[in-house]
């Protein structure tokens, strides 16, 4: 399926009619100032708060106090590793009384099975609510493709921490000494990995990206749709063995198994970036949120000598995608007011700034703009590369369905498949069967 590549201000645009029309509180409706009585209306009250461990919590963590000053509103932070994290949320949820008011979410994972499962609050009512506003909170800062993520059915359930994109880093030391330039298409990223693994006699791969199954899928889409491939075809069908999805299979394990690591069908995010890292691949491409890790010269050997492109181009042009995690109530919560004015809090543009300024990409526009980020910032490329992609990026960057994992996994199999030098097309066509029935199934069941 090709893309409509929409020019950037002609979307923003377009998703902004789309959003205010919808009712979504704007700068200029706010009713209340910091320091009004109206945000103390709330104060003695203690929300709980559950959350991934992430580089964003910590910002937020450091500046709490200044939260429960302005608001008299306490906040008990709960924070686990992402898996483990993940795991308890469920748990709770599934008991029927979890011990938390706010949570962290993927919408783009779990948004739809935690809307059928009734997990997750509206927001509409609160966004629409000029009282319940945070001062100069400003909806229509956030990219629309980051509140876009969190909308089903033209109902808001999330508000964005952040917005991330995949590009592709590569070491500007090593493609210099190949004589390499940086690849801008993907016939030059073909040509880039393979002149720097031959010429290096194998010993510096090419090109490192995920190869593990379900892993992979996140990373593979935007080469399948900048080939002119998707998850699914105009009539609503798998389309995982189209020949434009096919042909990107081929492509993309051809870059991993020809001039990639051995250990690509088992490399998930970790274990590619750290190849990278340690300056043992000339190119990745992996989600955009790595470059502080990139540029860390206490955990990155490559840290000051990195370029930043987009994806490259592809016969259907350049297609990423964008994720987003964001906050949500759960709709048994006997505080969702004042958890409303934390959600708004820590996602308004002065945590945002914070963020960014820590290396977390912000869903909101004017902090890329702000004189403190700019002052500041070490890599422009990885700046304009961010907010290119932004402009064109897909929100759906997982296959359209409820139980998303084992969706990733079906798509992930001819992934690794087509690394190890199996029949493609046999692959992609029993995958794109176990889609179907997985989707009809889903259909089914709402039924």
């Amino acid at each position: 399926m090709k893309h409509l590549q929409l020019g950037f201000l002609g979307l923003v645009i377009i998703l902004a009619g789309i959003l205010v029309s919808c009712g979504l509180q704007k700068a200029a409706d706010v009713t209340i100032s910091r320091d009004s009585k109206d945000l103390k209306r709330y104060s003695g009250t203690e929300i709980r708060f559950i959350t991934n461990k992430h580089p964003w919590v910590d910002v937020i963590r450091s500046r709490i106090d200044e939260f429960t000053e302005a608001t008299g509103i306490s906040v008990v932070i709960t924070e686990y590793p992402e898996e483990q994290f993940r795991t308890k949320r469920t748990v709770e949820l599934l008991s029927g009384l979890p011990r938390f008011d706010v949570f962290m979410i993927m919408p783009g994972n779990s948004l739809d099975a935690y809307l059928k499962a009734g997990w997750i609050e509206a927001l509409n009512p609160y966004m629409e609510n000029p009282s319940m506003a945070w001062p100069a909170y400003d909806m229509d800062d956030i990219f629309p493709t980051a509140l876009e993520v969190g909308v089903r059915s033209g109902v808001n359930y999330t508000l964005p921490i952040m917005l991330e994109t995949s590009l592709l880093a590569y070491n500007k030391e090593l493609l210099e000494n190949y004589g390499v330039d940086p690849p801008r298409t993907m016939e030059q990223l073909q040509d880039a990995a393979r002149r720097i693994w031959t010429d290096s006699g194998g010993e510096i791969f090419g090109i490192t990206m995920r190869g593990k199954r379900s892993a992979a899928t996140s990373q593979w889409i935007d080469f399948a749709r900048s080939f002119g491939g998707d998850w699914l075809d105009t009539e609503g069908k798998a389309a995982l063995h189209s020949p434009a999805a096919v042909e990107s299979l081929r492509f993309y394990a051809s870059l991993l198994n020809r001039y990639g690591p051995k250990s690509a069908p088992s490399n998930g995010w970790y274990e590619s970036t750290s190849l990278f890292m340690q300056g043992r691949a000339a190119m990745i491409y992996d989600a955009s949120v790595f470059k502080s890790n990139y540029e860390n010269p206490q955990m990155s050997e490559v840290a000051g000598k990195v370029g930043y492109l987009p994806i490259p181009e592809g016969p259907a042009g350049a297609v990423p995608h964008a994720s987003s995690w964001g906050l949500a109530i759960f709709p048994g919560s006997e505080k969702k007011n004042a958890s409303w004015f934390f959600m708004q809090w820590a996602t308004s543009r002065e945590y945002a700034l914070e963020g960014l300024l820590a290396g977390i990409p912000a869903a909101r526009k004017s902090v890329w703009e702000h004189p403190r980020f700019l002052e500041g910032e070490l890599s422009t490329e990885w700046t304009k590369s961010s907010l290119d992609s932004y402009s064109k990026a897909s929100s759906l960057w997982n296959p359209p369905v409820i139980a998303v994992e084992r969706g990733r996994n079906i798509a992930g199999n001819p992934i690794v498949t087509a690394i190890l030098g199996g029949d493609v097309q046999a692959a992609a066509d029993d995958a794109s069967r176990q889609l179907d029935e997985l989707i009809r199934k889903e259909k089914s069941d709402s039924q």
